[in-house]
């Protein structure tokens, strides 16, 4: 698959009505198309810069989303040579990490909405104390 057509292919797929967030989605659809032989094996995805430009996004939602991919044993960056299709075993102990993180922000969403909050409301204030803990 080219990179206009993995471009193509994700800008054909992502929805921003969606309850789940483009990193979510991102994910998803690069990890189907992994699973369905559209991207095979070392093949070469596009750099974070081209993505984004392409679908128009953060390049931070890119890096976030080929980050989880690396966690979950289905990406390999190599350093001056790109992100690459590399299916291997993810780290138990890193794919347990990353569980419980959702887990935790699932019951973070959870809460906040009980309380009359969005979900954008909630991101917005850990964006927030990011910016206050740097």
């Amino acid at each position: 698959m080219t990179v206009n057509k993995i471009s193509t292919r994700l800008s054909q797929s992502l929805d921003t009505s969606r309850a789940d967030g483009i990193v979510s989605q991102i994910v998803d659809t690069i990890w189907q198309d992994v699973i369905d032989g559209t991207l095979e094996t070392g093949e070469l995805l596009p750099t974070v810069r081209e993505l984004s430009v392409d679908l128009g996004m953060s390049p931070r939602a890119i890096e976030r989303s080929y980050e989880r991919l690396e966690q979950l044993g289905v990406l390999t960056s190599q350093h001056g040579g790109g992100t690459v299709v590399s299916l291997h075993a993810a780290d138990p102990a890193q794919r347990e990490r990353w569980r419980e993180l959702e887990t935790i922000c699932k019951n973070v969403a959870d809460r906040a909405q009980s309380l009359g909050f969005t979900l954008d409301e909630v991101i917005d204030a850990l964006t927030d104390l990011r910016s206050h803990n740097t």
